[in-house]
């Protein structure tokens, strides 16, 4: 990669001089972008030095600039292996998969040849979640390129990197942990996901918000607006379980002048996408086009001499390239709605199953109260139904007088009540003590586990 380049016909060209938003540069630049062929253009230093060095080269835009690249077609570099640490943490995310109920294959690979995923988790009523996980280095194309064939194969895809500059952040579904030891994903440490999972917040625009109304740009219009914030304390075995189940989804966001400087992907609460499409006339929930990169604005030129070095071996994955420019700047992005006061979204989402009815097995045990001899029998009455609880918009399909009895008789709140991930039955899901299964799921899975080690001994 260099910033200087020698075309047959116009001689040196310095490409750090060119300005993409002088019309002149842009012309010329365009001009030659994509319209080369291999022989017109030449390594400076390779034709002057190093004959033997590969010299024909091409350009393109790398961070928003101009540079010429070498073609390097004579030379082939073997696969790099898989590192323990990208082991570990495929079988950290099958694992977690499988403690939420879900099955899980490693090393998928569609039946063309063209995908292999490296954890498939099959979630609920048909969900297909691909995990991928990144912690080298990747272009923009070639991860572009992975996520639509995971599209086509009606997958969703969930990237997971470590690099706060990975150009897969905000370029498709993605989740950053840190950068931990081996230790770490082998070990059962909690991993934290610090970018890539937002939710809605909704503040009112009065005279306690220090800033202006951001539709109007000065004053207060005591109405309500909307920001994606980053969600705090997800782990990220707890994001493969909720996306598995569809109570976490992935929402794309264009760029749109003088609204978002560049597209978003991110994760959100299915509450929290359903109540934005309900605000917003943006056309969202299509995702992007197949091959959509979003590529940064031109960036200013850096005005250097005209350079003759060749920095041919010099490799993209180097730690000070890499620590630049991070992408994943942790920001509050503006959703973009306005509304006159919140409200319950309205769900997009079928049901996974019809209410319980008297008889079934998700019918909930009301306990009959004695009465005294010689009265009539007491009329059994449900409990009164909550209002407003988180859970109640993540499961229409429940009534929320079960929600309310199951939580009195665990002697939980009412909060902490959810469907089981397996059989749907209402459990202590969430808090201290909660998991995603019930006892009776919890059994059979473990007694799965324990099958092939008994068949072994």
């Amino acid at each position: 990669m260099a910033h200087g380049v020698f075309h047959k016909v116009l001689g040196a060209i310095n490409l750090s001089e060119l300005d993409l938003d002088v019309r002149e540069d842009r012309l010329l630049w365009e001009s030659l972008y994509g319209k080369t062929v291999k022989g017109d253009l030449e390594c400076l230093e390779c034709r002057e030095q190093d004959p033997g060095c590969p010299q024909w080269m091409f350009l393109r835009l790398w961070k928003g600039r101009p540079v010429a690249v070498h073609y390097s077609t004579g030379r082939r570099h073997p696969t790099a292996p898989e590192s323990p640490r990208h082991r570990a943490l495929k079988d950290r995310i099958a694992q977690a998969a499988e403690s939420a109920g879900y099955s899980a294959e490693l090393e998928a690979r569609a039946p063309d040849g063209r995908r292999r995923t490296d954890v498939l988790v099959h979630g609920e009523q048909g969900l297909q979640l691909g995990c991928e996980i990144q912690l080298s280095w990747a272009t923009a194309p070639a991860v572009a390129k992975r996520s639509d064939i995971a599209r086509s194969d009606g997958i969703s895809p969930l990237w997971t990197t470590d690099d706060t500059g990975a150009p897969l952040i905000e370029r498709t579904p993605w989740a950053r942990i840190d950068r931990l030891p081996l230790e770490a994903f082998s070990g059962g440490n909690p991993l934290l996901v610090r970018g890539g999972v937002k939710e809605l917040k909704l503040k009112k625009c009065d005279s306690r918000n220090p800033l202006p109304c951001p539709d109007r740009g000065y004053g207060r219009c005591n109405q309500w607006h909307g920001t994606w914030a980053p969600t705090l304390g997800m782990q990220l075995d707890r994001l493969v379980a909720v996306a598995a189940a569809g109570e976490y989804v992935s929402l794309y966001l264009p760029a749109q002048a003088g609204r978002r400087n560049r597209a978003s992907h991110m994760w959100v609460a299915t509450q929290d996408r359903d109540r934005y499409l309900d605000a917003t006339s943006d056309d969202v929930a299509a995702g992007p086009e197949p091959g959509t990169v979003d590529d940064h604005a031109p960036a200013r030129p850096e005005n250097r001499p005209l350079p003759r070095e060749c920095s041919y071996q010099q490799r993209l994955d180097d730690k000070e390239l890499r620590g630049s420019l991070p992408r994943d700047t942790g920001a509050i992005v503006p959703a973009g709605i306005t509304l006159p006061e919140p409200r319950a979204p309205r769900s997009r989402r079928a049901p996974l199953q019809a209410p319980p009815t008297a008889g079934s097995r998700n019918a909930p045990v009301i306990p009959q109260q004695a009465s005294a001899p010689g009265s009539a029998s007491p009329r059994l009455t449900p409990p009164p139904p909550l209002r407003g609880t988180l859970l109640d918009a993540r499961r229409p399909s429940r009534p929320r007088a079960d929600r309310a009895f199951v939580a009195a008789r665990l002697g939980c709140l009412v909060e902490q009540v959810g469907p089981c991930a397996s059989c749907q039955d209402l459990v202590q899901r969430y808090g201290v003590g909660g998991n995603p299964l019930c006892p009776r799921c919890r059994a059979q899975v473990e007694a799965r586990r324990a099958k092939p080690r008994d068949a072994a001994t």
